[in-house]
């Protein structure tokens, strides 16, 4: 991680954006980084003869919103370098643009309403996507501290990629890795399939994603002797693994595409992941 690069963190003021805010906090002191706290104000650009800077008042609730989270930030951490930024924009795209010159970017996830609270919102999701770096996002603040770093494995280069960033922040939280293999076709049943050449080639199939999802784990873990891990092969479907495991863990770690494809491609299982886990890194 170069110096230079902070870790960037977007609030509005909202109880979730206060839980990404300490935890952005949190990763910053771990790892030696300056803290840069966000804002954004989006005037109605629509309406013609708009003036797009705000109003006193809103002016006022920004800089409120930002010296209230750098305070909050300096009692727990009072020797971290903490700078807050307003920006004029939407806050998803400002977010993302940040976060070219950013090690990492964290947005808390805002939901609204009983149905709303199980999704995360436009904002982190779009961030989640898109960003230049690595995305945090934070639902609130009942993950298990204590508990290890759960990160989803495959045979794929960027679940490898998710890998290394598990280790190297279990590494700074002073935690275990543990990686979480899955399988789909396991789940919907190869047990009952008749014995016979297609049993035997899906269940070689599978064997094969394990032992090469086990290998890359095991190359990786060999670089970070001092963090404890184990690899965990589950008969079951990813998503469900990886929600379910998200109650005794710190955080779970996936990457964009698991199948190769395009880093702003989330994928089925990541963005699962996303709306249900109460802490996602989307590894990049």
């Amino acid at each position: 991680m170069p110096h230079d690069r902070p870790i960037i963190v977007g609030t509005d003021g909202s109880i979730r954006a206060r839980y990404a805010v300490l935890e952005a906090a949190r990763i910053a002191d771990r790892y030696g980084k300056h803290l840069r706290i966000m804002s954004a104000y989006s005037p109605l650009f629509a309406i013609l003869a708009y003036d797009p800077e705000p109003p006193k008042e809103e002016k006022e609730r920004i800089e409120k919103i930002l010296v209230d989270s750098k305070d909050a930030v300096l009692q727990k951490f009072p020797d971290l370098d903490v700078e807050t930024e307003w920006v004029l924009g939407e806050s998803a795209p400002s977010l993302i643009k940040a976060s070219a010159y950013a090690d990492l970017i964290v947005v808390g996830a805002r939901g609204q309403g009983a149905v709303h609270r199980m999704l995360v919102g436009s904002v982190a999701t779009k961030v989640a996507a898109n960003a230049h770096c690595s995305a945090f996002v934070v639902r609130d603040a009942e993950y298990d501290m204590d508990g290890p770093i759960t990160v989803g494995v495959g045979p794929e280069a960027n679940s490898f990629r998710a890998v290394k960033a598990a280790f190297r922040y279990a590494r700074a939280a002073g935690t275990s890795v543990r990686g979480l293999r899955a399988h789909q076709h396991s789940a919907a049943g190869l047990a009952n399939i008749p014995d016979g050449p297609r049993k035997d080639w899906l269940q070689g199939e599978i064997d094969k994603s394990v032992e090469l999802s086990k290998k890359g784990f095991d190359e990786v873990a060999a670089k970070f002797p001092d963090v404890e891990s184990e690899f965990v092969h589950i008969q079951a479907h990813a998503t469900d693994s990886l929600i379910d495991a998200a109650g005794i863990s710190r955080l779970i770690v996936v990457a964009p595409n698991g199948n190769g494809g395009d880093d702003k491609s989330l994928g089925s299982v990541a963005l699962a992941v996303l709306h249900h886990a109460p802490a996602v890194l989307i590894a990049r």
